[in-house]
This record gives C-alpha cells, structure tokens and sequence, in this order.
C-alpha cells in the first residue's frame, strides 16, 4: 500500500485524502483515530510511499 506521508505539528501523518479546495484530510500514524482537516500549505512533505 503506497501512502504519502507528511509532518504537521511536529508529528507524522498519513495522507488519506486530498479534496480539490486544497484541503487534506490526514491520519496521525501512531494514533489512527486521530484524523485531521488541513490545507495542503500547512504540512510539509515528508516522502512519497510508506
């Protein structure tokens, strides 16, 4: 399974889904019911595959 992982907030997280206003929905990997809503200029990215 390729996932994009990206930093926000100092912690890793799991792309799951990139909505086309520019908004990202992510999962913490450590903690997968910690799902955030962010704008794409507010993560940085951290590698393309998992």
């Amino acid at each position: 399974m390729n996932s994009e992982v990206v930093l926000y907030e100092g912690k890793l997280y799991m792309v799951i889904y990139k909505y086309s206003s520019g908004y990202w929905e992510i999962r913490e990997k450590e903690n997968r019911f910690n799902i955030q809503l962010v704008h794409e200029s507010e993560v940085q990215k951290v590698s393309k595959t998992l």
